[in-house]
């Protein structure tokens, strides 16, 4: 959790800052709907990025979901990380189960290789690579390759990097590295692709296109990546491609090999077959003890060096990647590595003291027992091959009561298997090396059922127990030469491939560590599904995103799915923005689809058009500039700040306790909206923190309408009519605001016919009326399509006052304190104006402050104003807009645009274009919004702005 500082403002200067802590809470989403035709592609396309999500409908339903593909696509799949189910297909009934021909189709360009194999050959593959694995001379052999490489090649650079203290990505590191020791091991040749100009490698290109084009295959139909193949397009070129590479470059290590082979022949000089390595052992294999296996077929010998170096690369790099970064973010686990090693591993006893045998090394890290457990912990968490496929060859019944038809796609999903509370236990999330310790000390066992990493049941990998010893080896060199630490800032998140890889590697420092960002191709164009496959990956790369809008001259057409009639325009473009909404503005409206997907808030002032929106923007723009209605809402905010914020923010600093600003934020703002809106305090802010009806239908129905927006039409009507998922909490959520919105307006109406029957009632100014009263005593003859008398009216504008100020004042509050306490500088800025503009002797603790007074004081911060701009800027409280023309136009970047088409406006991208703002684009420098002279330097107001927006700021 990032610590937020809260300060309680007191007299003296020296009051202490108490700490509280931010926390988010994750709403878990609703079940995944089965919808016509598409089946629930598109609530996967919503979930990809909701890991909790996934893992609450696996817990749901019994560690096993059926997944109904679209109807055409034959993509129906069984995922299960049910350990029993597991057990009886990989160990119990493994005869029956094999990877199945579509996989093999699916990875085909690693031709017929162990990974994929089945039956008798990989009988065959699986006998012969256990017999060169378990060779104690090929163990040794490995052990001393990767050893050398340690010390004479990563070490030095890793001394050269912190000297220098230049920024490095380890997950790059790790797996040229790997690369190069499996090349030693496989074929013998060194590629040496670790070293400080670290040169790109035809072969280790392909393998990476290779493994993002395989993944890219299993989440779209088969027709569709078999006519991408056919037509050369996309990522199937990449996969071409890479096959060719493997061809070719095997081809040249294959015929050196025979070369070198036929040379020793000659001159009678064999070296001892224990240590040969896995090219020279499958060329002299004795095909009597494996007669399905070709050692003269070029082929069959490509298809085992590709395999192998798969095998050993990827799965240990990534592995060792994601330990590091753990133990930097549990530093008490690095300690207790260290404290083992220095343990076992005495200054006398290093290897820098003595030259160790392999055996020697291998007794002494078969001896850290923490630092196995932190590794196991480690591939728990995030396994090196995140998900596994099996199919059966008859029909069965899986324990969990699951009938599966002959050659069914059933997928173990690993990441998430390793996230399961009901397999893990509530600490499932946790990173606990000591679940892998038993009471004595040692090695605690847990089936390979339930911990998958591995493989389970004759498919386990016959290379484990090289594997552990080889990342232990590695840590170990490491930790006793260098502290590494995380770079700040640095986000760390998994990408889509077939070995789990960090997607922006891992930035470290001994020094600290950096990482080159790949921008990725551009999107693709799809039959039938238009780009819509592309919409995870996107909302999951966003400077991939931006890329994209950047390279397009920031508008970009989004070709949708044929069917639905989802195509639109994405435009950031100040001068398309300036011309759609100020020099063509009577020409572009919200458009009646937007209208309809925002139904549930009825006629507010956002989703209206012409005379009504006007005569809506007129009368709310009248009170809001009455000085006196600012000055209500300025005297209810600070009494909120002062009686109920400030002491409960003292009570949580004093007790410690654990606090989510973002809720505390709404619920201040719900209660100040409702006061100066209808004149009646929810009081939802406090210790106990209620939870009221009208917020959480407002919570919901916001939710409702982003996935209305996610999803095509006919689906959300289909959903409504039938009371399904989001649809029937947005039909729920209008049923409150009905509800609980009368209760306002009978009250209010209730309260001025008792003002006007008491004649001797001493009746307030209208300027300080509330909103909901200044409009029911509203001049109809000044807006005649306003209807006081009508109650939907007054509810649809109680709804859009709350939505306006609540949410926006408050998620741009969040957004604030969360940046201002990753700046500090910003924050010291911040303190010594108001230090300066607002000295003690004028403080609201000296003596009260009128309205007036206080705006005078408020207008005078100046860089707190830019500060809000510039959070508003990257996180701004509506993160898109949409619009539509009424006639077809041309706009400024030269798109045609017909009649009723849909244009989005991404605000959030829109604030992190290079070409808008600079190539500081993405840092956070309240600066640019100051002038020379230290005035506010407004810049064009291409970001539309609001009529309450002067009201927000200062609320803020």
């Amino acid at each position: 959790m990032d610590k937020l500082n809260v300060s309680q403002v007191k007299r003296e200067r020296s009051a202490k800052k108490h700490s509280v802590y931010l926390h988010i809470k994750q709403t878990v989403q609703s079940y995944p709907w089965n919808w016509p035709v598409l089946g629930m592609l598109p609530g996967v396309l919503v979930r990809l990025s909701r890991i909790d999500d996934i893992i609450s409908v696996l817990e749901k339903n019994n560690l096993t979901f059926l997944l109904k593909g679209p109807w055409f696509a034959k993509m129906d799949m069984l995922f299960t990380v049910d350990p029993a189910n597991i057990q009886h297909m990989l160990s119990s009934n493994f005869s029956n189960y094999n990877k199945g021909p579509e996989f093999k189709e699916l990875i085909d360009v690693f031709g017929g290789s162990i990974l994929i194999a089945d039956g008798e050959l990989w009988k065959n593959l699986r006998m012969s690579s256990q017999a060169i694995l378990s060779r104690q001379g090929f163990q040794n052999m490995s052990m001393s390759v990767t050893t050398s490489k340690l010390k004479d090649v990563l070490l030095p650079l890793f001394s050269r990097f912190s000297e220098d203290g230049t920024i490095l990505d380890l997950q790059e590191v790790f797996q040229r590295f790997m690369f190069d020791t499996t090349l030693v091991t496989t074929i013998g040749s060194d590629p040496q692709s670790l070293s400080t100009e670290m040169p790109e490698l035809e072969l280790a290109k392909a393998l990476e296109n290779a493994g993002e084009a395989i993944v890219f295959r299993h989440f779209i139909p088969r027709f569709m990546w078999k006519f991408q193949t056919w037509m050369g397009l996309g990522q199937a070129t990449k996969l071409i491609d890479a096959g060719a590479t493997f061809d070719r470059v095997c081809a040249k290590y294959i015929l050196a090999k025979r070369k070198e082979i036929q040379e020793i022949d000659h001159h009678h000089d064999h070296p001892d077959g224990e240590s040969e390595d896995v090219l020279t052992y499958f060329m002299n294999l004795d095909t009597s003890k494996y007669e399905l296996l070709k050692p003269s077929d070029d082929k069959f010998l490509r298809d085992t060096i590709v395999a192998s170096i798969l095998a050993m690369r990827d799965t240990t790099s990534t592995a060792l990647t994601w330990f590091f970064w753990l133990i930097s973010e549990n530093p008490y686990v690095e300690a207790k590595i260290r404290q083992e090693i220095n343990t076992n591993l005495p200054k006398a006893e290093s290897s820098q003291e003595r030259s160790w045998s392999a055996i020697d090394r291998k007794d002494y890290l078969n001896k850290l027992v923490y630092l196995h457990g932190a590794l196991f912990e480690t591939m728990r968490l995030y396994p090196p091959i995140p998900f596994e496929c099996t199919s059966p060859i008859k029909s069965d019944v899986l324990p969990s009561g699951h009938r599966i038809e002959a050659n069914f796609s059933i997928i173990i999903p690993i990441y998430l298997m390793g996230r399961m509370k009901s397999i893990w236990g509530e600490d499932a999330l946790q990173f606990k090396p000591e679940r892998w310790i038993s009471e004595t000390g040692k090695l605690r066992h847990e089936p390979s059922s339930k911990f998958f990493v591995f493989n389970s049941g004759p498919r386990i990998c016959p290379g484990k127990n090289l594997a552990m010893l080889v990342m232990k080896n590695v840590v170990v060199e490491i930790l006793q030469n260098y502290d590494i630490k995380l770079v700040k800032g640095h986000k760390v998140k998994p990408k889509p491939r077939l070995v789990l890889q960090m997607k922006h590697g891992l930035r470290k420092h001994f020094g600290y560590l950096h990482i080159k960002q790949t921008l990725q191709s551009y999107h693709w164009n799809w039959p039938v599904l238009g780009m819509l496959p592309a919409v995870p990956l996107w909302l999951n790369r966003i400077d991939d995103l931006i890329w994209v809008i950047e390279k397009n001259n920031l508008t970009f057409l989004f070709k949708g799915p044929w069917f639905t009639r989802m195509d639109m325009l994405f435009t950031v473009d100040p001068a398309n923005i300036h011309h759609m909404l100020s020099s063509n503005f009577s020409n572009y409206i919200k458009g009646p689809e937007f209208r309809e997907i925002v139904d549930v808030f009825g006629n507010a002032m956002f989703n209206t058009e012409a005379e009504l929106w006007r005569n809506l923007r007129m009368s709310t723009q009248v009170i809001l500039s009455r000085q006196s209605f600012q000055n209500f809402s300025m005297s209810v905010t600070t009494s909120k700040i002062k009686d109920v914020l400030l002491p409960l923010l003292s009570r949580f600093s004093e007790e410690g306790t654990i606090v989510d600003l973002q809720d505390v934020f709404r619920r201040f703002m719900f209660n100040t909206t409702v006061v100066t809106t209808v004149v009646s305090d929810p009081q939802s802010l406090s210790t106990e923190m209620p939870e009221f009806e009208l917020a959480k239908a407002l919570e919901d129905a916001g939710e409702a309408i982003v996935i209305r927006h996610l999803i095509p039409r006919f689906v959300w009507k289909f959903q409504r009519w039938m009371r399904l998922g989001q649809e029937k909490k947005l039909i729920e959520a209008g049923a409150t605001f009905d509800r609980v919105c009368a209760k306002y307006i009978l009250a209010k109406r209730e309260e001025i016919r008792a003002q006007e029957i008491d004649h001797h009632h001493d009746h307030s100014d209208e300027e300080s009326e509330d909103l909901l009263t200044y409009f029911i005593k509203l001049d109809t003859s000044k807006y005649e399509l306003l209807k006081p008398s009508d109650d939907k009216f007054l509810r649809d504008t109680i709804l859009a006052s709350i939505v306006a100020m609540r949410d926006t004042t408050s998620t741009a509050l969040t957004w604030f304190f969360w940046l201002t306490s990753k700046n500090p500088h910003v924050e010291a800025k911040i303190r010594q104006e108001i230090n300066t503009n607002l000295p003690k002797a004028e403080s609201s603790q000296e003596r009260p402050w009128s309205a007036n007074d206080r705006k005078e004081y408020l207008n005078k911060l100046v860089y707190l104003h830019g500060a809000l701009f510039e959070t508003m800027r990257l996180y701004p409280p509506i993160p898109f807009e949409r619009s539509s023309p009424i006639q077809s136009d041309v706009l400024p970047s030269g798109h045609r645009i017909e009649a009723n088409f849909t244009i989005i406006i991404p605000i959030y991208l829109m604030g992190r274009m290079r070409s808008i703002w600079g190539e500081d684009a993405v840092e956070f420098k309240p600066e640019r919004w100051i002038s020379e002279t230290g005035d506010l330097s407004l810049l064009p107001s291409s970001l539309h702005l609001t009529p309450v927006q002067e009201f927000v700021l200062v609320s803020i």
